[in-house]
């Protein structure tokens, strides 16, 4: 059920009718993302009502109190992560676009923090921080992700973790709009300090915002938020360059900057490269790790020729691949960076690792930098847009990552002999992970499958494949909740929630208090969250792909 006129108005009344639209053609634009085949059996998802552009917190909350009082659901909408940002269960809800509230409002660079709204994305506070020596930390999801999203309203894992720690952990303050309409500013921002601290007397109000993996707009809005900066030891500014008739994807930095340098280390086995790992995060010298030679290779300039780089791949470049670890180091003085570089290079030496010369070519190592300090190398081959990122839950320690890596992989090889994933069919077990924290709370991996979603086959394997990963009865179910924050998780359609939960403590009956005491009209979209009451029974509800319940 669509909005009346009525209900159009009051929400007309609060942003001006140049902010407020409900044109099929302009709705159209706001749900049509690369999972939505997958979830939905169509390209698009359920489409909103309205969209709405407010400017400012006070619209809306005033445009919040109007859905209590007339049963519209909300949702918010900044950098549009996948069908997780564009999900509805209901016809006759909103989005509210947050593209107006785009401004950095403070750095301060005494206390080391940004003040920022929605709109923000990690890239442009990274390049406003970095005129103050200063540094918000990466993320995998790329650089357009905005920092408000990344910080507080979804599951991720910056490639920056062994310095610059977890997102949850760098929210110094916020402001909600609460379901109801109201306001709430955590910790210090409610005694009028500017949002200095998210803890005031009492127990944290964070772990309500965040949770473990996000409430994905399932909770309200969050207007502002202040992030905790680290220290930046490179330049004020710098610029991309490539050559004449390159594309702008070849457009890079042209050596690392002055205070970071980068070592590519190749290591002689897996175990090596595991126990590396922990010396290297013990010691406590790196700015940045990653594993399996990200952002290393010339980028190709389209899907075509990337996908004649991958068929050209052997299961010995995977391995090698697998074997190498890159790492950033910094320092605020070339004696620091030199002892810094010394103290990799014992670790490495230790335990059979090689710098080789063809993964250290300089422009080479000015690549890998842009790409793991700034998330610019994060978008993966897309031949019909639609990706399969590993929906196992994998938090844990680098060998239960390689037993997962090693299971799915040979369920993806199976897919990819038989025509149905987009792949070479010669797929050999990788591990691509990176160190939660500084390698304290263990290790995030992801694994990545191409489907086609215009191929009925091959997007029927590619819900089989999903299946069998998220049932909580099968072999994965070991190695924890199948989800990465809601990347692959509807709850309508997936239950994730709603199956894994009496596993860990009922932690969802918790989360669904949580959401009637916060919402209690259930006007706040639950999509990527959880809804206040289950819309099925069962010791086991299968992915319903297709057949998501509208409310």
């Amino acid at each position: 059920m669509k909005m009346n006129k009525d209900e159009y108005q009051a929400l007309e009344d609060i942003v001006g009718p140049e902010y407020i639209n409900q044109q099929p053609v302009i709705m159209e634009t706001y749900n049509q993302v690369w999972g939505s085949a997958f979830f939905f059996d169509d390209k698009h998802s359920t489409r909103p009502a309205a969209v709405l552009l407010p400017a400012d917190t006070r619209q809306i909350s005033e445009a919040v109190k109007v859905c209590n009082k007339h049963g519209i659901m909300f949702k918010a909408f900044s950098s549009g992560f996948d069908c997780v940002a564009l999900a509805l269960e209901s016809e006759k809800a909103i989005f509210f676009d947050l593209r107006r509230m785009n401004r950095i409002l403070e750095i301060d660079p005494k206390n080391m923090r940004a003040v920022v709204e929605p709109y923000v994305s990690v890239y442009k506070l990274q390049m406003e921080a970095a005129k103050h020596g200063l540094y918000l930390g990466a993320i995998g999801g790329g650089y357009s992700a905005g920092v408000v999203s990344t910080e507080c309203c979804h599951h991720g894992c910056k490639r920056t973790m062994v310095f610059t720690s977890g997102y949850g952990r760098n929210i110094l303050g916020a402001e909600w709009v609460l379901p109801t309409g109201e306001i709430l500013e955590l910790g210090s921002g409610d005694n009028g300090s500017n949002l200095f601290s998210a803890d005031g007397p009492g127990f944290s109000i964070r772990g309500i915002l965040r949770g473990r993996g996000g409430a994905n707009g399932g909770h309200g809005v969050i207007t502002k938020v202040s992030a905790k900066l680290y220290p930046w030891y490179g330049p004020p500014e710098w610029e991309n360059t490539k050559e004449d008739g390159e594309p702008p994807v070849r457009a890079q930095i042209d050596k690392v900057p002055a205070g970071f340098k980068v070592l590519i280390v190749t290591f002689p086995t897996l175990a090596a490269v595991k126990q590396a790992a922990f010396d290297f995060c013990q010691a406590d010298i790196l700015y940045t790790l990653a594993t399996g030679l990200l952002g290393v290779a010339v980028l190709p300039e389209g899907n075509d020729e990337e996908w004649a780089m991958m068929q050209k791949s052997t299961p010995e470049v995977q391995d090698l691949a697998t074997k190498t670890m890159v790492l950033i180091i910094g320092g605020g003085s070339d004696r620091e960076l030199e002892y810094r570089e010394k103290c990799v290079m014992a670790i490495s030496e230790k335990l059979g690792g090689r710098c080789l010369p063809q993964f250290n070519e300089p422009r080479g190592l000015a690549r890998a930098f842009m790409d793991l300090m700034w998330s610019t190398g994060a978008v993966p081959l897309r031949t019909t847009g639609d990706m399969l990122g590993s929906s196992s839950n994998l938090d844990g320690s680098p060998d239960m990552l390689e037993k997962v890596v090693q299971m799915e992989t040979e369920i993806t090889r199976k897919y990819e002999q038989e025509g149905l994933f987009v792949g070479t069919g010669k797929s050999k077990s990788g591990l691509h992970w990176r160190p939660l924290e500084n390698l304290c709370i263990d290790t995030q991996g992801i694994s990545l499958n191409i489907y086609d979603s215009h191929d009925p086959a091959s997007l029927a394997a590619g819900r089989e494949f999903i299946t069998e990963l998220f049932d909580p009865r099968g072999k994965f179910r070991r190695f924890g909740i199948p989800s990465r924050g809601g990347c692959l998780q509807i709850e309508s359609v997936t239950h994730v929630h709603q199956n894994w939960g009496p596993l860990y403590d009922n932690f969802d009956t918790w989360l669904q208090k949580i959401k009637r005491m916060l919402d209690p009209n259930s006007v706040a979209d639950w999509s990527a969250y959880i809804p206040p009451e289950y819309l099925e029974k069962g010791d086991y509800i299968p992915p319903s792909f297709g057949k998501k319940t509208k409310i």
